[in-house]
């Protein structure tokens, strides 16, 4: 039985890395949740009362932001899918009510040149730590599309 579990901690073949346990990306490698600012959940234009009964009306929508974009999931069944590039975001803002600051929420409004989502605002808790990570992420995606277009030489 010990003699399983240090074939298990072999390498591959023809590799000298070990590889991990069911396919999991290990922390680093490509697959790793070392790109996500944030993933979540929330209810769009639901008012709280009707919060429960919001997976009933199809008004929750899938966050997945990463340093490279914004993939939102929303609509009866999750029937639409909307992808937004974080070179794409003109402005970030953060506000936060003197109620939602009692509770650690706020909204983060997301300006883009998207034609259909120009402004996504996003609400809920701990808006301002998702606040600085996202803000963090735009402001590389600028400045490697900025490097990128200057970094042309002309003769």
């Amino acid at each position: 039985m010990s003699q399983n579990k240090a074939d298990a901690q072999q390498p591959l073949l023809g590799s000298e890395t070990k590889e991990p346990a069911l396919g999991i990306p290990a922390p680093g490698q490509d697959g790793a949740d070392s790109d996500t600012v944030w993933a979540g959940e929330t209810w769009q234009g639901c008012p709280a009362c009707l919060m429960c009964f919001s997976p009933l009306c199809c008004s929750n929508w899938q966050w997945d932001i990463t340093h490279r974009r914004i993939d939102l999931t929303h609509g009866c069944c999750g029937g639409s899918m909307e992808t937004i590039d974080l070179r794409r975001v003109t402005e970030i803002h953060f506000h936060r009510s003197l109620p939602q600051l009692c509770v650690n929420r706020g909204t983060i409004t997301i300006c883009s040149d998207h034609a259909e989502f120009p402004d996504l605002k996003l609400t809920t808790f701990g808006t301002k730590a998702i606040f600085e990570r996202l803000r963090s992420a735009w402001s590389q995606a600028r400045i490697a599309t900025a490097v990128g277009e200057h970094d042309v030489h002309h003769v």
